[in-house]
């Protein structure tokens, strides 16, 4: 059996996933790949199959229910057509469920569908987990997309009165630091996000799953503070090194972006920090939407219903 579970949720946004897989060494030789599709409204689908049939003729498409008849033999490529838009909590929940059932893999590897892997990328995340017993999750390197030079953030810094996040080291030239890392933040201090995240899967059955009342950011962060409780880690492998587009989700609807972003900011903050701390992040996110949305309606309107929708979904 092979050691990684790779899972992938698509949800109308075919070519980013497209060109994920085609960054992969195939065959891959230490991991299985799953797709989620959420439900697309678009030809994801068909798209999906047309490529899968010519690279991967082994793949498998099948619904979350019928995962357990390919337990015995996975299949190098799994295709799950989900039965409704469930998130990015929901959509990997789906698999890492069903891959604590099977019992198969050791590790689950959360990818963004809009990234672009090294060759060695998930090798350097095993490695780091196999050194770091302590530590259920790994993280990577997140260079820019469209400016690959540049690294888009290397953890994620949360100020819970503010309801905000910060990407560590945003900007930095990546040949500058990447041969001599700089001192990077004790692991209680930051979150890796999900974009690639290297699951222990052992330490599942006592953390749980994504909490999925987040339907879109913050999930991870949640997850890795359920685990710090525990006494898990989280850490940063600093040779695993992915290329990330970012907020693909909601390109051309940046309305929407502001609402899950508040609503799911006010969710973490209550349910991890208490009421206080909600209230302080109430008010300074509504100032942020306004100056960032620079008082347009629509998306004004938006990042207040995710501040008030935050609160009914913590309760």
């Amino acid at each position: 059996m092979k050691s990684t579970a790779i899972i992938i949720v698509n949800w109308n946004g075919w070519k980013d996933t497209v060109e994920c897989l085609e960054s992969f060494d195939w065959p891959l030789t230490d991991a299985d790949i799953y797709i989620v599709d959420n439900k697309s409204t678009d030809d994801s689908v068909k798209q999906l199959e047309n490529w899968l049939g010519s690279h991967s003729p082994g793949y498998i498409a099948c619904t979350p229910a019928q995962l357990d008849i390919h337990a015995d033999a996975p299949a190098p490529v799994t295709l799950v057509l989900n039965t409704a838009n469930q998130g990015f909590a929901g959509g990997n929940n789906v698999i890492l469920r069903y891959l604590l059932r099977s019992g198969h893999y050791r590790y689950a590897w959360l990818l963004n569908n809009d990234t672009v892997v090294k060759k060695d990328s998930l090798q350097h995340l095993q490695e780091y987990l196999q050194k770091n017993d302590t530590f259920a999750f790994a993280g990577s390197v997140l260079l820019d997309y469209a400016y690959p030079e540049q690294i888009q953030c290397c953890g994620v810094r949360y100020y819970k009165y503010l309801g905000v996040s910060k990407l560590y080291m945003k900007d930095r030239i990546w040949k500058e630091v990447a041969e001599l890392p700089p001192s990077l933040p004790h692991p209680t201090d930051y979150f890796q996000i999900g974009a690639s995240l290297l699951v222990d899967l052992a330490r599942l059955p006592e953390i749980g799953f994504m909490d999925e009342a987040y339907f879109m950011y913050s999930e991870e962060a949640d997850w890795q503070i359920r685990a710090r409780k525990m006494g898990y880690c989280n850490g940063l492998s600093w040779k695993s090194v992915i290329y990330h587009k970012g907020t693909v989700s909601t390109k051309g609807r940046k309305h929407l972006f502001f609402y899950h972003y508040n609503r799911s900011a006010i969710i973490l903050a209550r349910k991890n920090f208490g009421r206080v701390a909600a209230l302080t992040a109430s008010f300074a996110l509504t100032a942020i939407t306004m100056l960032r949305t620079k008082f347009r309606l629509k998306e004004s309107l938006y990042g207040l219903k995710g501040i008030l929708s935050g609160w009914q979904a913590a309760r």
